[in-house]
């Protein structure tokens, strides 16, 4: 593998660590109530925004299993990092896929307990 590739690869596996990070840190900031429903920030769906209310409960709900997938793949893609550095080490390529498709099934399941949690407060109320 080329230089070029490498470092290529190193930097979309660096991304992919801190976009974990990110979303871990925006999904658990709206829960507390600390972002308001905006635009492209927070879970996907419109019912999750329909008020501040029920942008940050649904947050709130969802806050676990966001930790849960986004520390995994950030643990995975750093070391897919570390694995790519090792001289002979090709096992990075497996790792960078286990986080993205950790990040990709764990938001999903975030998101269908964001839902959940409106259902189950509906139905209480």
């Amino acid at each position: 593998m080329g230089p070029v590739l490498a470092m290529s690869l190193g930097s979309l596996a660096l991304a992919l660590a801190l976009a974990a990070i990110a979303i871990g840190v925006v999904v658990h900031l709206a829960g507390l109530g600390r972002i308001a429903p905006a635009g492209p920030i927070g879970l996907p769906g419109r019912r999750l925004r329909a008020d501040a209310t029920a942008y940050a409960r649904s947050h709130r709900a969802a806050t676990p299993l966001t930790w849960l997938a986004t520390s995994v793949a950030a643990v995975a893609a750093l070391g897919s990092l570390v694995a790519g550095l090792q001289a002979g080490v090709e096992e990075w390529a497996v790792l960078a896929v286990l986080a993205a498709i950790v990040l990709v099934v764990g938001l999903a399941l975030a998101t269908w307990r964001a839902h959940a949690s409106l259902s189950d407060a509906d139905g209480a109320g």
